[in-house]
């Protein structure tokens, strides 16, 4: 059993329960909770990413920002807000890695992409702090 701060393991413990997850699902989850916290912890440079839903694909005007850094070559997310249309705002880090509105990205950045654009740490933070969802 991982060791997590005790409002993290309740709400991982009624996620389980709410999705009736079987105890090897839950297992897994756990681990994968534990190796994003793992990252979060780590000392490693930290790069800041935004994505604008500027033509309307799943909210227009709806943005995704992301603090990330590298794995294995890989751009890994170990925070993410989404901040839809209307201004509401959800985070998502090891503490809360999903709920029944989303989740954490499971899939590395794509720097290519051309609507994937690098942020300032301060225009991150700025809204990361602002959010309700503490």
């Amino acid at each position: 059993m991982t060791d997590f701060p005790a409002d993290v393991e309740t709400h991982y413990r009624r996620l389980a329960a709410q999705r009736q997850w079987p105890p090897e699902t839950e297992s897994a989850f756990r681990a994968s909770v534990a190796w994003y916290r793992e990252l979060d912890e780590v000392s490693e440079l930290r790069q800041y990413y935004e994505y604008v839903d500027h033509e309307g694909l799943v909210d227009a005007g709806a943005r995704w920002l992301w603090e990330a850094i590298v794995v294995d070559h890989e751009t890994v997310a170990v925070k993410q807000i989404e901040q839809d249309s209307s201004g509401a705002v959800r985070r998502y880090w090891w503490r809360n890695i999903e709920d029944d509105a989303g989740g954490l990205t499971d899939q590395a950045l794509d720097l290519t992409d051309p609507g994937l654009t690098p942020v300032s740490r301060s225009t991150f933070s700025a809204l990361w702090d602002s959010s309700t969802d503490k």
